[in-house]
């Protein structure tokens, strides 16, 4: 899994269960001491976030990725069930690759 900076990636994941099982579903990008989260609550998700049966799926904006610099970035998700259990899937590494120009396209 990669994305290049400043364009508008959408990285899907599937749970091992039914999205509507969970209080809290947090997507969290993490690159050097910078982190990027989108979370669902409350039966809200953040902008970008979409909840369909088992699969979580985020669209990053050009302003998101262009907060990333060229190298690694670890994304991981972490799930509350309505039944008050809490999961942590695996670290995934994504790279971060360059564009040559960094312009808002709109």
């Amino acid at each position: 899994m990669s994305f290049y900076r400043v364009t508008t990636p959408q990285h899907r994941f599937t749970l091992p269960f039914d999205t509507s099982e969970c209080s809290v579903i947090q997507v969290t990008y993490v690159q050097n001491k910078k982190r990027l989260v989108k979370e669902y609550r409350n039966g809200q998700a953040d902008p970008g976030m979409t909840l369909d049966e088992d699969v979580v799926q985020i669209d990053l904006t050009q302003e998101e990725t262009k907060g990333f610099d060229v190298g690694q970035a670890d994304i991981q998700i972490r799930v509350l069930t309505t039944g008050g259990k809490v999961y942590a899937s695996q670290h995934f590494d994504v790279g971060v690759s360059k564009v040559n120009s960094e312009d808002i396209l709109s």
